[in-house]
């Protein structure tokens, strides 16, 4: 049942990632969409994925997407 719900979050941060216009908030939602996917891992007992899920697309593609974001943003006002 818990690995259903966690699913079923992931699919709904997955839409609003997808979904959003603004990219922070677009971002944020792929961050907690990834990190759902590594507890959905964990539950799985898939260990190991679940870390590398969390700490490559929740940690540092998010941080790349965000650095992206900001170096476009310095960008446009110059």
């Amino acid at each position: 049942m818990l690995d259903a719900a966690v699913l079923l979050a992931a699919i709904a941060f997955a839409l609003v990632a997808v979904e959003l216009r603004d990219l922070p908030r677009a971002i944020l939602a792929f961050a907690l969409m990834s990190a759902l996917v590594a507890v959905a891992l964990y539950l799985a007992e898939a260990y190991v994925l679940a870390v590398f899920q969390l700490a490559i697309y929740a940690g540092a593609v998010s941080i790349l997407m965000l650095a992206a974001l900001h170096a476009g943003e310095e960008r446009e006002e110059q």
